[in-house]
C-alpha cells in the first residue's frame, strides 16, 4: 500500500524532532559525567548534578511541542498523551533534582576527600606524586597530599611563589594559620577547602583538606 507523501513528511520531521531531543539529552549527559569521570574541572558539580534532571525534562517537554507545532495537531483521542507524558517526565525529574539539592545540603556537614584538580597549576608546574583521596578521613577531615615539582629547574621556594600566585588569581583566599581557602562549589555546595605548602629544596608539598564545616 502506498503512504501519501504528506505521511512521509510527517513522519521524516518526528525523526528531525526525535534525533534533535536525543542530541540534547546525550549532551547534558556529558556535563556530570564528564565532572564525576575529571574529565574537566568545574566547582558547579552540586548544580550541574542536581540541574541535569530539570534540563533533561524540559529537553523532553520542549521536544513534544516542537512535534506536535512541526506534524499538526493529532487526533482527538490521542492528543493528550504526550504533552500529558511530558508532564509527568519533567515533573519527576524536577523532584529527582530537588532531592539532589537537599542531599548537598546535608553533605556539606560532612569531611569530604579534595579532588586534584581542584589545584590548577601555572605553566611549568607539575604533580610528580599524589597520594590519592582520602579513605579513612582521620580527625573529621580528608587529606590529599601532592607533590608539585618545576619542569624549568625552579627551585621549591620560586616554585611556591609562582603557585602562590595562580591560586589567588583562582579565588583562593588566606585562611587560618598559613592555609588558603576556597569554596568547593557555588550555590549548593557550601563546603571549604584547605590548602597548605610546605616548600622543599626542588619541589612543593601540597596538602588539600576537607575538613566537615561549611562557612
Amino acid at each position: 500500500m502506498l503512504v501519501p507523501l504528506g505521511c512521509w513528511a510527517a513522519l521524516a520531521r518526528t525523526r528531525a524532532v526525535g534525533l534533535a531531543v536525543a542530541t540534547a539529552l546525550v549532551a547534558l549527559a556529558v556535563i556530570p559525567v564528564g565532572l564525576e569521570r575529571e574529565w574537566f574541572h568545574s566547582r558547579a558539580i552540586a548544580e550541574s548534578q542536581s540541574g541535569y534532571p530539570l534540563a533533561a525534562g524540559l529537553v523532553v517537554l520542549i521536544g513534544t511541542l516542537a512535534e506536535r507545532r512541526r506534524c499538526g495537531p493529532r487526533p482527538a483521542r490521542e492528543s493528550g498523551q504526550p504533552a500529558a507524558g511530558a508532564t509527568i517526565v519533567i515533573a519527576a525529574h524536577s523532584l529527582i533534582g530537588l532531592v539532589i539539592g537537599l542531599l548537598y545540603q546535608l553533605a556539606v556537614h560532612e569531611p569530604f576527600s579534595p579532588e586534584r584538580s581542584e589545584l590548577s597549576l601555572p605553566t611549568g608546574l607539575v604533580v610528580q606524586h599524589d597520594s590519592g583521596p582520602d579513605r579513612s578521613c582521620g580527625l573529621h577531615a580528608c587529606r590529599r597530599d601532592l607533590v608539585v615539582v618545576s619542569t624549568e629547574g625552579l627551585t621549591g621556594a620560586e616554585a611556591a611563589r609562582r603557585l602562590r600566585a595562580r591560586l589567588a588569581a583562582d579565588g583562593w583566599t588566606p585562611g587560618p594559620g598559613d592555609t588558603l581557602v576556597h569554596r568547593h562549589g557555588w550555590l549548593l555546595d557550601k563546603r571549604i577547602t584547605q590548602l597548605s605548602l610546605t616548600e622543599r629544596p626542588t619541589a612543593v608539598t601540597v596538602r588539600l583538606t576537607g575538613p566537615d564545616r561549611f562557612p
